[in-house]
């Protein structure tokens, strides 16, 4: 059956019972009244068709006569029902006016009691159509018996006694990334059509192709879900998609080219998260995708230069190569070499070509050489590369030299335990000034074995007397930071001149992987920094804040990669010397510690700040967060361990109680989970403090967390907690859904 947009459930009583002429009132208004403009409006009577359904209510869409939505009406046939109303849907954007057109409504129906009854009617019928029988409910209300009256929810002091919020919360799917709210729904129609899936790859290749710059971030989300739901359905989407890029490569055909490293890119991404989140298959899936990738691009005969795009785009994707693509660009390059190198083949001076062919490009810089080289390599053996770095410590170049040292940064954790050895034990003269600082200020971000190695590096420059270079000195720079997402990721931004334009620094902490990104972006003049910093705002939700606040958060997240022995990638190094940063050091974040501050610092400030009232408001705001407020927009469970607990309490039957459902998920997933959310508050609350803007007043989310550290108070009293729960089921639903 077709759905109205955003309504899962709910029916127009037209689509049902297409030949019947009821179900829709005309209103013709020859003047304006308050806020609601002159013109015609038609009140849609929409039903629930799920089977067994009882609830007695229906929700009225008024639209107007340019086919807009003007409001959207909840309600009850049981005046004595909490959720009656009639009331505005608060979920839904309600366009000007709409108060006005609710108490129209409200008037029509305490004046013409027969529209009521039309409404019981046709309440029986969709009933009768649904469940295959006649309706055997109890008697409704006499029309006209009560005065109706606009009535919101009442909202309850616990938050999981009534649900009343969190049902409604459930059924709407969590927006994609916790980068924005999910889209709303195209207003110049009210059906929606279930859309097919693509008929083929080279159909999503299309779709990417022909992608805008600037465009919202919306409707790329939309081409995600679709490339999602082929790469889950057809097992050999990824041979599609290799076949694809082979042969856009060798036709030249730039745009569709890009269009589909893209693809491959979202795809891996897509995976990696799934792995991530345990979901069921994704190993195998992966395990295919890549196996893919070797049959058809990392082979005999294809040109090594797609291979370099490729290994390119598996490094974005921070993915784990499989040793099945080593292996296969290991056989590769054998192939390659079976009648031996040309008789004058000369590494080193291959190596110096290189450096000046970047040099004539403009990048001389070793960080580029260094990326250059993983391109290149990246897929290869970790003993080739390796033996790469000892040929490039020898080269008498210093950029050359510089760049084998930057393979400590490697993306395989055996290629970074070689090197530091290799680095440990050769004579420190081979240390250019600017390699022996890089080594210095990074020494810290390591795992403690190469940590020793790299200190051993160190001590061998200093008796060979390399003097280490200056740092050069800190710039001005202006911070931008978005909230910790539901993957307990963030993105910092520090922006600095750079000659007559700007450079963006850009780094990505998440927990579990350290430094997890880290990339310099160009920005040549004030309009590209303009739409670089609403880019930043629309799709990151990201902030003003503070040098203070990007020192704090490098350091724990530099902490936490060498705890789960990840180590940030080399260009975390450039952005220290952008900035004229040595003091990044890996430091913990001690939650309690930080807590006990903002306790102390609460108590300082004295006055409302410490009552109970404005504790109490802080923890009923905090219920909203996830509806109102874009940081919080992706703070949901969405997990293998979620799936299991939902389908479980689901049992056989077809569609899940979320009384039961949502409780569970409070006291099932999110309190074993307790100190992620704490550590998830804490950190919110040093960024609200460190904004100049903040969405919301840092102390009430310290409120929040002081109350989650609280081991006495059962998550279920937290109204945030309570959301957070309803949301993870509405993820669910939604994945169901797709």
């Amino acid at each position: 059956m077709v759905e109205i947009k955003g309504f899962p459930g709910m029916t127009p009583y037209p689509m049902l019972f297409p030949d019947a002429e009821e179900g829709v009132v005309g209103l013709s208004l020859p003047h304006k009244v308050g806020k609601v403009k002159a013109g015609e409006y038609n009140f849609v009577e929409a039903y629930c068709v799920d089977v067994g359904c009882d609830c007695r209510r229906t929700v009225i869409f008024v639209i107007n006569d340019k086919r807009k939505r003007a409001a959207v009406i909840e309600f009850g046939f049981d005046p004595d029902d909490p959720l009656a109303g009639p009331y505005l849907d608060e979920y839904e954007k309600q366009p000007a006016g709409a108060e006005g057109l609710l108490q129209i409504f409200v008037d029509l129906i305490n004046e013409y009691p027969e529209w009521l009854k039309g409404m019981y009617r046709r309440y029986k019928q969709v009933r009768k159509k649904v469940d295959g029988r006649a309706y055997r409910g109890r008697a409704f209300p006499k029309p006209g018996a009560v005065e109706r009256v606009i009535k919101p929810p009442a909202d309850d002091a616990d938050p999981l006694a009534s649900f009343t919020n969190l049902l409604k919360a459930a059924v709407r799917t969590p927006p994609l990334k916790g980068k924005r709210k999910a889209p709303a729904a195209d207003q110049g129609s009210l059906f929606a059509e279930e859309e097919l899936p693509p008929a083929n790859m080279a159909g999503i290749v299309e779709r990417y192709r022909q992608r805008r710059a600037g465009e919202p971030f919306a409707a790329h989300s939309a081409r995600q879900n679709e490339l999602r739901h082929y790469l889950l359905t057809h097992d050999r989407a990824g041979d599609e998609l290799a076949i694809l890029i082979k042969e856009l490569f060798e036709e030249e055909v730039e745009d569709r080219l890009d269009a589909a490293l893209r693809i491959l890119f979202d795809a891996l991404e897509i995976l990696r998260v799934d792995l991530e989140r345990k979901r069921p298959d994704t190993g195998p899936r992966m395990e295919r995708w890549q196996a893919a990738l070797a049959r058809h691009i990392y082979t005999e005969g294809v040109d090594p230069h797609l291979g370099t795009l490729v290994t390119q785009t598996l490094l974005n994707a921070r993915i784990e190569i499989l040793p099945l693509l080593h292996e296969a660009n290991r056989r590769r390059m054998i192939a390659g070499l079976e009648e031996g190198p040309p008789p004058d083949f000369d590494p080193e001076q291959a190596l110096r070509n290189l450096v000046a062919e970047m040099a004539a490009e403009g990048a001389d810089s070793p960080f580029e050489l260094f990326d250059a080289v993983l391109q290149m390599m990246a897929v290869g053996d970790a003993e080739v590369q390796v033996n790469l770095c000892r040929l490039m410590l020898g080269v008498d170049h210093p950029v050359i030299r510089e760049a084998a040292a930057l393979m400590l940064f490697h993306p395989q954790a055996e290629v970074r335990e070689e090197v530091a050895e290799l680095l440990a034990g050769v004579n420190g003269e081979w240390l250019t000034p600017a390699a022996l600082r890089r080594l210095i200020v990074a020494r810290n971000w390591f795992p403690e074995k190469i940590r020793a190695l790299i200190d051993q590096s160190i001590a061998n420059a200093r008796r060979a007397r390399v003097e280490c270079a200056p740092l050069p000195r800190r710039i001005g720079m202006t911070v931008y930071a978005s909230g910790v997402d539901g993957a307990m990721a963030q993105t910092l931004q520090a922006i600095i001149p750079d000659g007559k334009g700007f450079a963006s620094c850009s780094l990505m902490p998440k927990r579990g992987k350290g430094v997890a990104d880290a990339f310099l972006a160009p920005l040549p003049g004030k309009r590209e920094l303009k739409s670089f910093l609403a880019m930043l705002q629309e799709e990151a939700g990201a902030i003003e804040s503070s040098r203070e606040y990007l020192d704090l958060r490098v350091c724990q997240a530099l902490a936490d990669g060498a705890r789960h022995g990840h180590v940030p990638n080399h260009w975390l190094a450039a952005i220290a010397e952008q900035l004229g940063c040595d003091q990044w050091r890996a430091v913990p974040l001690d939650v309690s510690a930080e807590l006990a501050k903002l306790r102390a610092e609460l108590e300082k400030r004295g006055g409302g700040f410490v009552t109970d009232r404005y504790r109490e408001d802080a923890l009923e705001a905090s219920g909203a967060w996830p509806e109102d407020e874009e940081f919080a927009y992706s703070w949901f469970e969405d997990d293998v361990e979620v799936d299991r607990l939902i389908t479980g309490l689901q049992g056989k039957k077809r569609h899940p109680d979320p009384y039961k459902i949502i409780p569970a998920i409070v006291k099932e997933i999110l309190e074993p989970r307790r100190s992620a959310w704490l550590e998830r508050l804490v950190l919110t609350t040093l960024w609200l403090r460190s904004a100049k803007k903040p969405p919301v007043p840092w102390e009430q989310m310290a409120y929040v967390a002081l109350a989650v550290a609280d081991q006495t108070m059962p998550l279920a009293k937290i109204p945030l907690m309570g959301t957070v729960a309803a949301h993870s089921f509405g993820a669910w639903l939604g994945r169901q859904e797709g």
